[in-house]
Parts: C-alpha cells; sequence; structure tokens
C-alpha cells in the first residue's frame, strides 16, 4: 500500500439506538475506526436547527 492511499476496509458495522448511532469499520491491516453520531433526526449541536445558527461565531 502506497501512503496516500487509504486502506481498504473489510468490514462495517453500524448500530443505532435511542441515544444515537454508532460505526466501526476494520481495515485489511486490522486498524479499527470507530465514531459515533447523534441519534436519526437530530442535530450535533444543541441550536444547530436554529433559523439564526452561524456556526462561524462559536
Amino acid at each position: 500500500m502506497i501512503h496516500d492511499q487509504e486502506p481498504e476496509v473489510v468490514a462495517v458495522w453500524h448500530t443505532a439506538s435511542a441515544i444515537g448511532r454508532h460505526f466501526e469499520e476494520l481495515s485489511a491491516d486490522g486498524t479499527v475506526y470507530m465514531w459515533a453520531g447523534p441519534p436519526l433526526g437530530e442535530t450535533h449541536c444543541p441550536g444547530e436547527d436554529a433559523p439564526d445558527y452561524n456556526p462561524t461565531s462559536l
């Protein structure tokens, strides 16, 4: 594998519940990448869906 290439993903897991979503990817080199997200329909931060939300002012 050349360094500027991403490793091949060989397996993906995804679970969802009332408290959020969880993702895992297993790459061919044995590395596991994990990340999480809010429940479907919810925003990452409170107020993100407000009409006057401005992420640059944070």
